[in-house]
């Protein structure tokens, strides 16, 4: 009888959540068709308050819902806000198109970090085709493993030349893995933000940088973000730079 009541409980509470679930799913669509509506309408002021609401509590907003709140950011003419939006847009849906209009506005703005470079194109390959990417890896590092444990099983001489590719490999699997977490862009958010040579406010300042610049971010913690700087490594403080995330 127990068991009856306590298998009622668990399916009443399961039930609950997935109505809830359901039901604020539901109403966050409500909310983005009005937006959407205000903004076709061009209502921009009241679709950009609904935006800029919902941006932090949708899970998984698309890369349209932030091309739309960069829209309105231009037209406002607040050039930092489009930046950064436009890099939202592009983490959720890396395309060459919005790589060209971050160059556009960078470049109207003297700004560095937006260059059609090499970097930058590695980085759209990376994000566009990293699923597949790893993938393939992952199929080759398993045939690599599985003839070298049936030599070894047959008691075959390995090289070490191939012992040494296999360690190389897995290393750069991991580093594959582990890019996402470790690396960001960061757009600096307001000026005279000054760079330091340690994660610390009594250490060197190695020079100053004004908003809108773009920096690529390599770990830190929740205080100083270590950043890549004209091919140096450089600190700032996290309240002085906008992770794209």
């Amino acid at each position: 009888m127990q068991a009856y009541y306590l298998k009622k409980i668990i399916f009443f509470f399961i039930f609950t959540f997935v109505s809830l679930q359901l039901a604020k799913s539901q109403s966050d669509a409500r909310t983005l068709q009005k937006a959407d509506s205000l903004y076709k309408t061009a209502n921009f002021t009241e679709a950009e308050a609904i935006f800029e609401q919902n941006s932090s509590k949708l899970k998984n907003p698309s890369s349209n819902f932030f091309l739309k709140l960069a829209s309105i950011k231009e037209k406002k003419g607040d050039f930092l806000n489009t930046l950064y939006y436009l890099n939202k847009a592009y983490e959720q849906e890396p395309s060459q198109k919005v790589l060209m209009k971050l160059n556009e506005i960078g470049s109207l703005h003297e700004l560095k970090g937006y260059e059609l470079n090499d970097f930058n194109f590695l980085i759209l390959f990376y994000k566009q085709y990293s699923g597949f990417l790893i993938a393939l890896l992952m199929i080759l590092g398993i045939y690599i493993f599985i003839i070298l444990f049936i030599k070894k099983y047959k008691s075959e001489y390995i090289p070490i030349n191939q012992k040494i590719f296999l360690l190389i490999y897995l290393l750069g699997v991991g580093l594959l893995l582990n890019l996402p977490d470790k690396y960001h862009q960061g757009i600096i958010n307001h000026d005279e933000v000054f760079l330091r040579t340690e994660p610390s406010a009594g250490a060197e300042i190695a020079g100053n940088i004004n908003k809108g610049n773009r920096l690529n971010v390599i770990g830190g913690n929740d205080i100083w973000k270590r950043v890549i700087w004209k091919d140096k490594f450089l600190y700032l403080k996290e309240s002085d730079i906008w992770l794209v995330e």
